[in-house]
């Protein structure tokens, strides 16, 4: 199975994990997260990172809040270093539960490419809808 790692600004990954948890009704076994603070270097972030990776023999994606930030930024300075690591950004609900259902089924690139179609595919002008009636 993918193995799945959570690395945000503060509690975010924490929280987006007990949320996903809830909606599943179950929790998520075998996600790790990672919280970045704004004392949290580069290297420190690298070496947490390293050590929740180190046993994803059949690949890892880690997800990150937001591109340019520092959680992905030591995500991406870690990840090159692994031939079977993807780091997706811009986390949300959605790509989370995709990553959930479909980790037992899809290999690391299946997996990571599902979640940021997913993620993408939620992210909706709920008004505009409203507004043409659909």
């Amino acid at each position: 199975m993918v193995k799945l790692i959570l690395v945000t600004h503060g509690n975010l990954a924490k929280e987006m994990l007990q949320t996903a948890s809830q909606i599943l009704g179950k929790a998520a076994e075998g996600v790790q997260t990672l919280s970045v603070t704004t004392s949290t270097s580069i290297e420190q972030g690298t070496q947490a990172l390293k050590e929740l990776i180190a046993d994803a023999s059949e690949g890892v994606i880690i997800l990150t809040d937001i591109f340019g930030g520092s959680a992905t930024n030591i995500a991406l300075t870690t990840a090159k270093d692994y031939a079977k690591c993807h780091v997706i950004t811009g986390l949300n609900l959605s790509m989370l539960l995709t990553a959930l259902n479909s980790r037992k089924k899809l290999n690391d690139k299946e997996l990571a490419e599902k979640i940021e179609s997913d993620g993408k595919r939620a992210v909706i002008n709920a008004t505009e809808l409203l507004i043409k009636g659909l």
